[in-house]
């Protein structure tokens, strides 16, 4: 009888540590972010902006695309990180200014830090028109 007691109890703690085991390899590692581009003034989301994170291999994961027709732009990465990342929204040549001395653009940015397993959201505003002069 104690035999078989013995086994019994060596069989659920098998059982038990081999669950823990397998359980921990399914972990999900990859770290999701969400990026939402908003007008300063009207605060509606802008569609079209150009959205790229800085400094980061290439390897690590996409580093740039454009916000969908919501204003929002999501990708993956590979590892957590904390990240700087950018807004440009080309408005196109001020009508005012000669255009290949003058374009415009609207820009933000804003920091994320990524975390393994998780969708980490993050709102970028856009400022207002830059004129920027290219002589």
């Amino acid at each position: 009888m104690k035999k078989k007691i013995f086994v019994l109890a060596c069989l659920i703690l098998m059982g038990g540590l081999s669950i823990c085991f397998f359980n921990s390899c399914d972990k999900d590692t990859t770290c999701r972010v969400k990026i939402s581009v908003v007008d300063e003034v009207t605060s509606m989301p802008l569609s079209g902006v150009f959205v790229r994170f800085l400094d980061i291999d290439t390897s690590f994961g996409v580093s740039q695309g454009m916000t969908n027709a919501s204003g929002v732009f999501e990708t993956q990465f590979k590892a957590p990180a904390i990240l700087n990342v950018e807004a440009v929204y080309e408005t196109g040549y001020d009508e005012i200014f000669t255009p290949d001395l003058y374009f415009c653009h609207r820009d933000g940015s804003n920091t994320v830090r990524l975390k393994e397993g998780e969708t980490v959201e993050a709102t970028i505003v856009i400022e207002k028109t830059i004129n920027q002069d290219l002589r």
